[in-house]
């Protein structure tokens, strides 16, 4: 398997999934970080710079992808992998607009670290231009 990435940064309002998700990446060697929304992740940059951000996308507050919109204005040039329990097309369009991954809960630990790998990163890395901002949910007429 390639090498993973040194720190990981990850972001769900769900405490079991936090603390499994933190559990299994250790369990690997990684650093893990661990914030319970978006405004808790967003003022962690800058900061020490994560290699990866794995992110819920149904947060209290600002969801998923309005927290990569965030990242995207703060500059902060991080891939990441966005994780739901709630998938619907809106989101998945959207996601895939802003080239980034979206995961389905609950996760396949060995898909995840596949992802984290550094060659099935290399068009979102941290020295490549932030990822564009997510276009907004079409609003109900």
């Amino acid at each position: 398997m390639p090498a993973l990435p040194d720190l990981i940064y990850v972001v769900d309002d769900d405490a079991a999934v936090l603390h499994s998700t933190r559990f299994l990446l250790e369990s690997e060697g990684l650093r893990v970080e661990t914030f319970a929304d978006g405004p808790e992740l967003l003022a962690a940059f800058p900061g020490p710079s994560p290699a990866f951000v794995l992110l819920d996308h149904v947060l209290p507050g600002l969801d998923g992808l309005e927290v990569c919109a965030r990242l995207h204005d703060l500059d902060a040039r991080v891939p990441v992998v966005l994780i739901t329990g709630h998938p619907n097309p809106a989101i998945r369009a959207r996601a895939r607009a802003a080239g980034i991954p979206l995961v389905d809960k609950p996760l396949a630990f060995d898909a995840l670290l596949g992802l984290l790998a550094p060659d099935a990163a290399r068009d979102t890395a941290r020295d490549a231009a932030p990822a564009p901002r997510p276009a907004p949910l079409p609003q109900p007429a």
